[in-house]
């Protein structure tokens, strides 16, 4: 069973060690997730078309992204998650910012390197992983040919500003 820690609107954590799969009983509570958007040595975005059988948002492309469990720190999180959604560890992690989400989670924003090439990543949460240069994803939203998950675009800005 995975435990998770929630935490107020300001990210101050009120409740420890909450099975993940009870964190809507508490409404005014938020899980924490970290989000990181990692580019390679030639400036292309590493993203992940989610699994069809995601409740949330599937089959569009994300970032990089996973709740933290219990005790983690955000860097912790996004390595755990990157190995397995990517099969890739990144390296030089920046917290850029961090506030709630359209989606009422608490998110940490990361921008971090990646090298090498996406590999062993689990079939029932990704469908598939690239690297692609943003402006290839700006144009397969306008085409219509891609999807993204809420706030895609916000955060690869605010990555691309501050890397």
């Amino acid at each position: 069973m995975e435990l998770v820690d929630l935490v107020d609107a300001s990210g101050k954590i009120q409740k420890t060690e909450v099975p993940r799969n009870e964190t809507e009983k508490y409404l005014d509570l938020h899980l924490q997730i970290a989000i990181a958007v990692a580019f390679n040595s030639e400036g292309k975005v590493l993203v992940q078309k989610r699994a069809l059988t995601k409740s949330t948002c599937p089959g569009d492309l994300d970032h990089t992204c996973g709740a933290l469990k219990s005790g983690e720190t955000p860097m912790v999180a996004i390595n755990r998650e990157a190995l397995e959604e990517t099969g890739l560890v990144l390296s030089d992690l920046k917290v850029i910012d961090q506030r709630l989400n359209s989606y009422g989670r608490y998110r940490y924003l990361l921008v971090a390197k990646a090298s090498g090439e996406p590999n062993g990543y689990d079939p029932e949460e990704v469908e598939w992983v690239r690297f692609i240069l943003p402006e290839d994803l700006k144009n397969g939203k306008q085409s219509g040919e891609l999807s993204f998950v809420g706030e895609f675009f916000e955060d690869m800005d605010l990555a691309l500003r501050n890397r």
